[in-house]
């Protein structure tokens, strides 16, 4: 197996909005305000309708499940879907309470995305699996997603 460069993604995030200590965990969800994404065969903009419903165990570790809706360039939309893990440990706490940045491994963040799409132009993504690294940004998060492929 190796992973191939796919596309790099940029998500807005809002405060999110805290739930509560539940049976399973302390909830909360984030809605997604907008974005943008950029890759050789995939490029536009996210639309601002997806939210990702975060669930933080006893441990701080954060299980993501989040939904969005991405525009490429040429019109087409393309549902994703993609659940990770997210520390959320003194790094991650300092970044996004000033509104700065971490870099590629100073925290886990990882994800694995499923596409979605009717548009024949980007069928290909029906079939296709990703996983993805992210790091906190200004206002959000950003992704180095990787497609895996044989080989």
């Amino acid at each position: 197996m190796k992973l191939t460069a796919l596309m790099r993604f940029n998500v807005a995030v809002a405060a999110p909005i805290e739930v509560g200590p539940t049976p399973t965990g302390l909830r909360m969800v984030a809605n997604i305000t907008g974005g943008s994404f950029d890759g050789e065969r995939l490029t536009g903009r996210i639309h601002a309708s997806g939210a990702d419903w975060i669930l933080v165990d006893q441990t701080g570790m954060g299980r993501v499940d989040v939904r969005i809706v991405l525009e490429t360039h040429d019109g087409a939309n393309i549902y994703v879907t993609y659940g990770g893990l997210l520390e959320l440990n003194e790094r991650f706490g300092q970044a996004t309470a000033s509104g700065g940045e971490t870099r590629i491994g100073e925290l886990y963040l990882m994800t694995h995305l499923r596409f979605e799409t009717g548009d024949p132009r980007y069928q290909w993504l029906n079939q296709l699996l990703a996983v993805g690294e992210g790091r906190v940004v200004p206002g959000g998060i950003e992704y180095q997603v990787y497609e895996l492929q044989h080989g």
